[in-house]
């Protein structure tokens, strides 16, 4: 009989991103997991498989709250260039919050491991290709509504807003000021006139 789970796996998982999204993947250890996550190793690898495992299971618990997630949930609840401005309005104040010094887990993970890990690029891979495609529409129809000009076709502009997304998000890192991550909101935003 197969023993009961005396944990909440999101909320082991949720504990896992924190100390993945602070400290990277390769400098995190099982027992910085364990420690953090207030479970024992044997329910770690019992669940997760292992510590890509867990990585991966935080990555997914972790775009399912991102800012570029909370834009594909409320595509069609405004208009669509407000949405994108939201977007990167929630960007610049968590840019400029203690967590922003954190950057962005994804972003983050391009760097770290996306390299030499062709299932996490994939992954990644993927998670970025929906939120292009979410852009894309966003973007054409904000251009049939005349919110955002025609002059540059749809998914270009949408590949550029993610490019200017992830760049918030890294630049933060440095602590610049708000001053010039609102600039770089702007100056992208202003592609839509």
């Amino acid at each position: 009989m197969a023993r009961h789970k005396e944990f909440q796996p999101e909320e082991v998982v949720d504990a896992a991103v924190q100390v993945f999204w602070s400290q990277g993947y390769e400098a995190t250890s099982i027992q910085d997991l364990v420690d953090a996550m207030g479970i024992n190793r044997g329910s770690i690898y019992d669940t997760f498989g292992d510590k890509a495992g867990l990585f991966e299971a935080a990555l997914e618990r972790y775009f399912a709250a991102s800012p570029l997630s909370t834009l594909m949930k409320s595509a069609s609840d405004a208009s669509p260039r407000g949405v994108i401005e939201h977007v990167f309005d929630g960007l610049v104040t968590l840019g400029t919050s203690p967590e922003g010094r954190r950057g962005c887990l994804m972003t983050n993970t391009l760097t770290e491991l996306c390299s030499r890990d062709d299932k996490l690029a994939k992954m990644l891979g993927s998670r970025m290709l929906q939120v292009e495609n979410t852009l894309t529409d966003l973007i054409v129809q904000g251009q049939e509504m005349g919110e955002i000009s025609n002059t540059r076709e749809a998914r270009a502009l949408a590949r550029s807003m993610i490019c200017t997304m992830q760049g918030i998000q890294a630049v933060a890192k440095l602590r610049p000021g708000e001053g010039t991550l609102r600039d770089i909101a702007d100056v992208a935003v202003a592609s839509f006139d």
